[in-house]
């Protein structure tokens, strides 16, 4: 059995391992899509490394695009097999890939306004098409958490509790061939403890084999307050002392649903008006929200017990959903204090752009970055505090405050994540494997993962492959 690490290896996205079995079944976990690759861009890439049709099965941990993104063309070029995942992720997913197919339709055709004529044929064209996305939907194949499947004879697969998103796996694998059994324990993405929302992830129990995320290896997430504490503080400074806006860059899926049932908390509490109302302006948000209604078995107790409290996570009177252009434009001539959720996270395109143009001259409007952001994204740049930045090919003066707000990553830090590791009982495993990471964070945790007993620890090159025999 050989095990190829084709993604997110020594890099935070495009995750994707192939599991080869002596024989010749071949199993993916995660089919990603790689966004450093996108930063060289070249006409008609070769995303894959093999060839589509030699696919047998795909295990999906959960429904973000650097999971999940490049499924639409693995189906496109070949592949005909099960995308097994939670019934969660396959809902998300759906949203996830279709709203990918816009984008890049919409990046194609800005591409080609702006390209010259005898230039155009360079023009990277979109990955994939809706129909190729429809095509993708029927594959899934759904899965409930703790309960084990057989995809292949030898193979029996487990799905478990990851916290990092609704529906998101962990995913434990039992292979047995020429008479020797190999456990495997791949993490996806995980969660925090006591996050917003969500359950805590489970450590895998009996494993050989560890592969594990390490994000944030090397860094501790900032905040040491409860997120409804430092939020508020947010809210109270900005919207109700300086009758500003408070702005906030968030995921749709996710963060966005995180943040706003931690703003009903504070009104059902009292610590923030009631009255106080919310936008939230994002399309892909409206459509993935309801999904979290749908799913109250994968909540946490908070979450649960607030429900049956309120009768709603994500619905009030003061909270209003934009899912129209007309609605979106509206609010532009919206002046009083009020809260404004819209994406995207890194504020890299999308209707949030138009929110940071439209109020980062003023004084008492608070832009509150609620995530990472990726060098060179106009979110990284807000945050070096240079005193003029450019929008949309407009430079604008810097008068509304910049801040910065991690209680609601949906990543462990470095502390979390060796917790998480620890409890899978290092010193009984064979071997660590560190991934999604930049190189300097994953030497960062190889380095900690070391010191609590593990035997071995790896940290795999992209495209390294390993034998167990």
């Amino acid at each position: 059995m050989k095990l190829y690490f084709w993604g997110a290896a020594r890099q935070v996205t495009g995750s994707m391992y192939l599991l080869e079995m002596n024989d010749g079944f071949r199993m993916l976990v995660d089919c990603g899509m790689d966004y450093e690759v996108k930063k060289n861009p070249v006409v008609n890439p070769k995303i894959f490394p093999f060839e589509a049709s030699s696919i047998h099965a795909v295990l999906l941990t959960h429904a973000h695009i650097d999971h999940s993104g490049n499924l639409p063309i693995l189906v496109k070029e070949g592949f005909k097999g099960p995308i097994y995942c939670t019934s969660a992720t396959a809902e998300l997913s759906a949203y996830l890939l279709f709203d990918s197919c816009h984008i890049q339709q919409g990046d194609y055709i800005r591409a080609l306004a702006r390209s010259k004529k005898n230039r155009r044929h360079l023009v990277q064209k979109p990955l994939y098409s809706e129909k190729n996305v429809s095509d993708t939907v029927r594959f899934f194949e759904r899965i409930q958490l703790d309960q084990s499947f057989v995809p292949h004879r030898g193979i029996e697969v487990q799905y478990q509790e990851a916290g990092h998103l609704l529906g998101a796996a962990g995913i434990l694998i039992q292979i047995s061939e020429n008479g020797k059994t190999h456990r495997f324990g791949f993490t996806g993405d995980l969660g925090r403890k006591n996050s917003k929302l969500l359950r805590d992830g489970i450590p895998f129990k009996n494993i050989d084999y560890l592969i594990s995320e390490g994000t944030y290896g090397g860094r501790k997430h900032l905040s040491k307050q409860a997120p409804e504490e430092e939020l508020a503080a947010f809210i109270t400074s900005t919207c109700i002392a300086q009758r500003g806006k408070l702005i906030i860059p968030a995921f749709s899926v996710g963060r966005t649903q995180s943040i706003v049932f931690t703003i009903h908390q504070l009104k059902a509490k009292g610590i923030i008006p009631s009255t106080l109302k919310v936008f939230v302006d994002s399309p892909l948000a409206i459509k993935s929200t309801p999904v979290y209604d749908k799913h109250p078995e994968l909540l946490n107790e908070e979450a649960i017990q607030f429900k049956l409290n309120y009768g709603s996570l994500f619905e009030h009177e003061h909270t209003h959903y934009l899912d129209t252009k007309n609605a979106h434009e509206a609010l532009s001539v919206y002046y009083d204090p009020c809260i404004i959720i819209s994406a995207a996270g890194m504020v890299e395109g999308g209707r949030i752009q138009e929110h940071v143009m439209n109020h980062i001259e003023h004084p008492t409007a608070t832009i509150l970055i609620a995530g990472f952001c990726a060098e060179g994204t106009l979110g990284y740049r807000l945050l070096l505090g240079q005193p003029t930045i450019k929008i949309k090919d407009k430079d604008k003066r810097v008068h509304a405050r910049i801040a910065k707000i991690d209680v609601f990553s949906s990543h462990p830090d470095h502390d979390e994540i060796l917790e998480f590791i620890y409890a899978c009982k290092p010193p009984q495993l064979e071997s660590v494997f560190l991934i999604h990471g930049e190189l300097p964070q994953l030497e960062a945790l190889k380095s900690a993962v070391l010191q609590i007993g593990a035997k071995k620890v790896e940290i795999p090159k992209q495209g390294q492959v390993y034998e167990f025999n």
